[in-house]
């Protein structure tokens, strides 16, 4: 596989200056009083370290990298680096779509890295963008209609004009939308993108002279968004057959997006699905994803909410935090049938129902195999 590097530059000082320590760990949720770089702006989970692409990463069996590919010029690969180690083994396709739909396919670099380290080829929309898309700042947009979290949930940034700066929310992707808390970046991943990025895969594990031959499980392809990119997820996953999962992640039906307004939506949306919001007061998408648990009737669904959870998640944090340790469980059970993983979203003791900080709605996964 072939390795490119085109970075932008980024101020060393905009990285790796802070005005204050994180208080929690960034393994977590985001501190409420962030680290800033020097422009005001937040950096909820302190400082990551910087790895060039092709540094092996994240906690799983097989240390991961991030790569540009031969014929891929708008999505970002991730696949272990050593793909001998699989033995038999072969790679889940995960595709993914950014919060913002914001093109850049490093942008999740730190939550994707993990899920690829446990044996998965990871497609992300979008081309490498600059490295500070990785390591630098994060910003929430302020709930719609004001509450008790729209303060909490959108820090003051006197770089782009104090706490009101993103209450455009998802329908801003050109600054940067949502979540992205940076500079703007040319572009939007769409659906016609991550269909793409699959067409690749399923070519790759069919091409004899490529090192992904034979080596991806074209059965299982699990399609996930953030964001505006849950938006798209769902656009892929009911109009690709090739889809056979989804994965919601602060979004849902009726926030943005083509067809995400279309009342028999739900009728399209093919296998299981899992819906990850944050708390109604921080998390502007908290009512999308709610609705989306609603009015799928047909589906095994696993809905879930966690107090004090912003709609960044933590999907910054290293190893993309505790959504990268929930998403890898959720790909192992739906994927691979691990029934250990299972035990995180299955019965009413399932590891997430007992923790109390966690708010679970099921339906049909009790049943699911």
């Amino acid at each position: 596989m072939s390795m490119r590097h085109s970075f932008g530059t980024v101020t060393a000082a905009a990285v790796f200056v802070v005005f204050a320590a994180a208080g929690t760990s960034f393994a977590q949720q985001p501190t409420p009083t962030p680290a800033l770089d020097r422009r005001g702006l937040p950096l909820p989970f302190g400082v990551q370290p910087y790895y060039m692409p092709d540094v092996p990463l994240g906690t799983g069996p097989y240390k991961a990298i991030m790569s540009e590919e031969k014929g891929l010029a708008r999505q970002i690969v991730y696949y272990p680096k050593d793909l001998a180690r699989l033995g038999g083994k072969k790679l889940p396709i995960l595709l993914w779509a950014n919060g913002s739909c914001l093109y850049a396919g490093n942008r999740y670099r730190q939550f994707l890295t993990e899920i690829a380290s446990h044996g998965y080829l990871v497609v992300a929309g979008g081309p490498m963008g600059d490295k500070e898309l990785e390591v630098g700042p994060q910003q929430n947009p302020a709930v719609r209609g004001g509450g008790p979290g729209a303060a909490a949930a959108q820090p003051p940034s006197p770089a782009r004009g104090g706490a009101g700066a993103a209450a455009a929310g998802p329908q801003t992707p050109a600054r940067g939308g949502v979540d992205a808390g940076t500079a703007p970046v040319a572009g939007r991943v769409t659906a016609e993108i991550m269909k793409e990025g699959l067409d690749w895969a399923f070519a790759r594990n069919a091409d004899s002279s490529s090192p992904l031959y034979g080596k991806v499980d074209t059965q299982h392809v699990v399609m996930m968004g953030h964001s505006c990119g849950g938006a798209v997820a769902i656009e892929v996953a009911t109009t690709d057959p090739r889809v056979t999962a989804l994965g919601v992640w602060a979004s849902g039906f009726g926030l943005i997006g083509r067809g995400n307004n279309d009342p028999g939506v739900a009728q399209k949306v093919r296998g299981p699905v899992l819906v990850i919001s944050g708390t109604e007061a921080l998390d502007i998408a908290y009512g999308s994803a709610k609705r989306t648990f609603d009015e799928l009737n047909n589906n095994p669904v696993f809905y879930a909410w966690r107090d004090d959870m912003a709609h960044i998640g933590t999907f910054g944090a290293a190893n993309g935090g505790e959504l990268g340790r929930l998403a890898v469980n959720w790909l192992e059970w739906q994927t691979r049938g691990d029934q250990n993983a299972a035990k995180w979203f299955k019965g009413s003791g399932c590891t997430l129902c007992k923790d109390p900080a966690w708010h679970v709605q099921k339906k049909k996964i009790d049943k699911s195999s």
